[in-house]
């Protein structure tokens, strides 16, 4: 068990968290930068034009959260990478069918621009290759061109969340020397695959590849198709859900061109590439990513962008095939330990001081299995609490947690190195509930249970606070139950008690016991214990220390003990028979009235607190 101390003086300092996702982009931004490989598109003039060292990253979630670094909001014409999005928009307008009449769905194992068809069919191979593009592009809708270009540009514009132009002079390059598309569209028009007007057809393609966007946009886009056809960060509709399937299973299959075999070996996400330099991938439910970087390998896919996206698969453990179940956060629910204390029964003194800290602690509830999707929405939670600067201890309950797979891991420790740079502690609870005994977790505090936790927790907030107010020993004259109680009674019952000292890990009372006596903790610590279930495993209900009492019930009720009591430490005792008290208090009448009142206070105080803690977790 680590246990990092904070300085109390920075405790409450409004001081903003690093982000750790955004940190590792950043650090595959720096790892890659300087990487030189592959060269800019030259046979289109513009795209070879493109300044090679220009290089963004952008990951955006199903839910709308953003991450970019480098050149990230860069603009560069968007290529290939509109052949998926322009594909389902002819799902859309023409139904399954009817586009799969024209478009087959297979690898081509040729390059994207071969003039190759199905020759069994005639069909372009898929909507990926530029002929099954150009027929995609022929099936939109529209009374006329100029009303079908619209069209295109709406939709585009529903991805990416704000209005798209055309970069004009990509746009003259292309058409100027679009010869072999050309010869493409003629064939497929030839085969029967495209109607109308080629050309119109292919100025609609060129405008299409030269619309304008950024790797925040692409991500956008991406994110979009994985949030079920929905903007997460709009809002707006942009596909229908049912052709999501058709779109993401091209993409896994034909996205990358003639490497679209070994991405999904290697990466394992569905994607496209553009020649411009893009490329993005879509993990289903999860999130979206894209990568700019204008240098293209000799299959035309971008270098950098390629090692990235290789990098952000293995690391994050993002690989479609790899099982992750759908939880909607990793977090299941949020709470100060203000409301929720520990089991142990401290001092009113002692209370004092921990409710002058009500949000020192904070406790999130994780859930499910833990992997990068969910780690990131509980990182969010995390730095987006807004009592986060008045926050010194973070506990993460992993009661339901299922698994950690490796990336959840890595990102855990480096949560904690951010929390530690902040001057806060990060501490696993139940961490043996989970695979988490199977691995170590260096940086980071790990209890057995929550209540061990907060319990580790407060004794840090009160011997920061104040050594004095943290007592280690109590005269039986101090304790609580015997609160303002007259000296000469206070004489007798020091009379009529019984002192004595247990070493560590001794049990004191036992369930079943007569209740007959009540016991004054004079010094060291006892929990009340309880066992659950059949496999002998205790729960602990309560811990007293110094000046407070257990046992009281005796006074109420003359039954039998209801539970363990057993010491945490060498403790000494004070036992007072409840028979000699009948005694007493026949001389001294208020006895017995004035030790209910004050037990009566102690219960009303508990059970204040548990009120708090139930309309807390119910919350």
């Amino acid at each position: 068990m680590l246990m990092n101390d904070v300085d109390p003086g920075l405790a409450h300092a409004p001081v903003t968290m690093p982000d750790p996702i955004l940190s590792y982009l950043q650090q595959l931004h720096d790892e890659y930068r300087d990487l030189t490989d592959g060269a800019t598109a030259n046979y289109i003039p513009e795209l070879g034009s493109a300044d090679p060292s220009s290089f963004g990253i952008c990951l955006v979630t199903a839910d709308g959260h953003v991450y970019e670094v480098g050149d990230f909001d860069l603009p560069f014409t968007i290529q290939s990478i509109s052949k998926p999005f322009v594909f389902g928009m002819a799902l859309e307008d023409r139904g399954r069918d009817a586009v799969l009449s024209r478009i087959g769905v297979e690898p081509s194992g040729n390059p994207f621009n071969a003039i190759v068809v199905d020759e069994a069919s005639n069909r372009p191979f898929n909507p990926m290759v530029n002929s099954g593009a150009i027929v995609a592009t022929g099936l939109i809708t529209g009374d006329d061109i100029p009303t079908r270009r619209a069209r295109i540009h709406e939709m585009f514009a529903r991805y990416v969340g704000h209005p798209v132009d055309i970069d004009h002079a990509v746009f003259e390059s292309e058409r100027l020397t679009g010869d072999r598309n050309r010869a493409i569209g003629y064939l497929m028009r030839g085969f029967g695959m495209l109607e109308g007007d080629c050309e119109e057809t292919l100025d609609l393609y060129f405008r299409q590849c030269s619309l304008r966007v950024s790797c925040r946009d692409i991500a956008t886009m991406a994110a979009t198709l994985a949030n079920r056809g929905v903007n997460p960060v709009t809002g707006e509709r942009a596909l229908d859900e049912d052709y999501i399937p058709d779109v993401l299973s091209v993409m896994s299959s034909c996205g990358m061109y003639d490497y679209s075999g070994e991405w999904v070996y290697r990466v394992g996400i569905p994607a496209k590439s553009g020649v411009s330099g893009g490329i993005i991938g879509v993990l289903p439910g999860q999130l979206g990513v894209a990568v700019f970087s204008p240098p293209l390998d000799a299959q035309g896919n971008s270098v950098r962008g390629i090692r990235v996206c290789e990098r952000i698969s293995e690391d994050l453990a993002l690989h479609v095939l790899r099982v992750h179940p759908t939880v909607g956060s990793g977090v299941r629910r949020t709470y100060r330990a203000g409301a929720a204390r520990s089991n142990v029964v401290r001092p009113a003194a002692v209370r004092t001081i921990l409710d002058e800290s009500p949000d020192a602690i904070v406790v999130h509830e994780m859930q499910g299995d833990l992997h990068f999707t969910s780690m990131e929405s509980a990182f969010r939670a995390i730095a987006d609490d807004e009592m986060l600067p008045k926050t010194q201890f973070v506990i993460l309950d992993f009661r339901r947690v299922m698994n950690v797979d490796r990336a959840a891991r890595a990102l855990l420790t480096s949560l904690a190195e951010v929390m530690t740079g902040s001057s806060r502690t990060l501490i696993i609870a139940h961490a043996d509930h989970s695979d988490a005994p199977t691995v170590s977790w260096p940086g980071l505090a790990t209890f057995g249970d929550v209540d061990e936790a907060l319990e580790w927790c407060e004794e840090q907030l009160l011997s920061r606070a104040a050594l004095r107010h943290h007592p280690t020993m109590a005269p039986l004259r101090e304790q609580e139950l015997l609160r303002n109680l007259p000296s000469e009674i206070l004489d007798v019952i020091e009379a009529i008690a019984t002192v004595s000292t247990f070493p560590a890990r001794t049990l004191v009372i036992r369930e079943g016991q007569p209740a007959d006596a009540l016991y004054f903790v004079l010094s060291g610590v006892v929990s009340v214990r309880l066992d659950v279930g059949s496999s002998g495993r205790q729960r602990r209900l309560a811990t007293f220390g110094p000046g407070l009492a257990f046992g009281e019930m005796a006074l109420i009720d003359d039954g039998v003990r209801t539970a363990d009591v057993v010491t945490d430490t060498e403790t000494t005792v004070a036992i007072v028979p409840v028979a000699a008290l009948a005694v007493l208090d026949a001389v001294h009448p208020t006895l017995m009235s004035m030790l209910l009142r004050n037990l009566s206070r102690q219960l009303a105080t508990w059970l204040q607190r548990a009120n708090a803690q139930v309309r807390a977790l119910d919350a």
